[in-house]
C-alpha cells in the first residue's frame, strides 16, 4: 500500500511539475489596429501574440486571422473604416478556426472589411458582430457563418453541411465583381440558411437579375420577419425548394404561407410581429442599431417591426 501511495505521489508531483513548466494559455482576444495602411502576416501563428514582427506590436487583420486559425479561436476587434470606401483588407480568406469579428458601425450597410474571396472551411466558424464585409467574389461556406447586426455584400454559396445565420442584418449580391452565379440567386443554398429580422436587397444592376435564394439538393432556407427591398426588379425572390416560414415575411413569389406572410414588399406593415414570434422580445431583444426590440415607443405595444430596424 505504501509503495502504491508513493508511486501516486511521485506521479502527481511529476504531473504538477509538467503543468507548472507549461506556458500560460494564450489569450483568446486580439485587437486589430489597422491604421496607416498597415499590412503583413503574423510573425509566428499560434504563439498567442498578434504582431507582424517580434516585438513590434503591429496586429493587422491578416495577422489576427492567421493567429486565430492557428490557435483555433479568437475574438478580433476591427476598427471602423476611417473613410467609407477604405475598409480593412483581408487577404487571409480561409477560416479554419472559431473566429469572431467585432466592430463599431455608424449605420447599417457600413463596410469595415473587404475581401476578394471568403471560404469558411468545414470545421471553421466565423461570426460578424456589428460589422460589414464586402466580398468582391463569392463567400463559400462549408462550416458555420453567422451575422448579427451586420452586412454581407457579394454572392453566397452554401455547401451541403454548411450553415449561414443572419439576424438583424442585411445582405445583397451587390458589390461582387463576378457575374450572376449559375444558380441565378444571391444565395446558392445546398445547406442551411436562416434569416430573421433581416432585409435582403435586389438592385437594378447586374446583381438585380438574380433571385435572393435558390435552395436545392436537399438544402433548407428558414425565414422569419424578413423583408426584401427590390429596385425595378419584379422577378421572384425565391427559386427551387420553398423556404420554411417562421412567419411575418414580406417576399415576392416565395410560396410562403406562415402567419403574417405577405407576397410582395409593398405596404409592409410595421409593429405587427407578436411578442415571442420569431424571437420578438425574447431571443431577439435589439435591432440592427442596438435599439430595444420591441420599441417602447411602438404604436403597437409589445410588437416588433419586420426587418432589421425597430421603430
Amino acid at each position: 500500500m505504501r509503495r502504491t501511495l508513493t508511486a501516486l505521489a511521485v506521479a502527481a508531483l511529476a504531473l504538477g511539475w509538467t503543468t507548472a513548466c507549461e506556458p500560460p494559455p494564450p489569450p483568446a482576444s486580439f485587437t486589430v489596429n489597422v491604421t496607416g495602411g498597415a499590412t503583413g502576416d503574423d510573425a509566428n501563428p499560434g504563439d498567442g501574440i498578434c504582431e507582424t514582427a517580434p516585438g513590434n506590436s503591429v496586429c493587422t487583420l491578416d495577422a489576427a486571422v492567421q493567429e486565430g486559425n492557428a490557435l483555433g479561436r479568437a475574438d478580433i476587434h476591427v476598427p471602423p473604416a476611417t473613410q467609407p470606401y477604405n475598409p480593412s483588407v483581408l487577404t487571409e480568406t480561409t477560416i479554419t478556426g472559431n473566429l469572431t469579428l467585432f466592430s463599431t458601425r455608424n449605420a447599417a450597410g457600413d463596410v469595415q472589411i473587404r475581401a476578394a474571396q471568403l471560404h469558411i472551411a468545414t470545421d471553421g466558424q466565423l461570426a460578424l458582430e456589428q460589422a460589414g464585409i464586402r466580398v468582391t467574389g463569392t463567400t463559400v461556406v462549408d462550416g458555420l457563418l453567422t451575422f448579427h447586426r451586420s452586412t454581407l455584400y457579394g454572392w453566397l454559396d452554401i455547401s451541403p453541411g454548411g450553415v449561414v445565420t443572419m439576424v438583424n442584418s442585411t445582405g445583397t449580391g451587390f458589390g461582387s465583381t463576378e457575374p450572376v452565379p449559375a444558380s441565378g440567386a444571391w444565395v446558392t443554398n445546398r445547406g442551411t440558411f436562416i434569416g430573421r429580422f433581416s432585409q435582403f436587397e435586389r438592385k437594378a444592376d447586374a446583381s438585380g437579375a438574380a433571385a435572393l435564394f435558390h435552395t436545392f439538393d436537399g438544402g433548407a432556407t428558414h425565414l422569419g420577419a424578413t423583408i426584401a427591398y427590390r429596385a425595378v426588379v419584379t422577378s421572384p425572390d425565391c427559386l427551387g425548394t420553398t423556404p420554411v416560414s417562421e412567419g411575418y415575411n414580406s417576399l415576392l413569389d416565395c410560396g410562403l404561407d406562415g402567419p403574417g406572410d405577405i407576397d410582395g414588399s409593398s405596404g409592409i406593415p410595421v409593429n405587427d410581429v407578436p411578442p415571442g414570434a420569431v424571437g420578438c422580445g425574447t431571443a431577439i431583444m435589439v435591432d440592427v442599431n442596438g435599439d430595444p426590440r420591441p420599441s417602447p415607443s411602438s404604436s403597437h405595444p409589445g410588437h416588433c417591426n419586420r426587418g432589421p430596424w425597430e421603430g
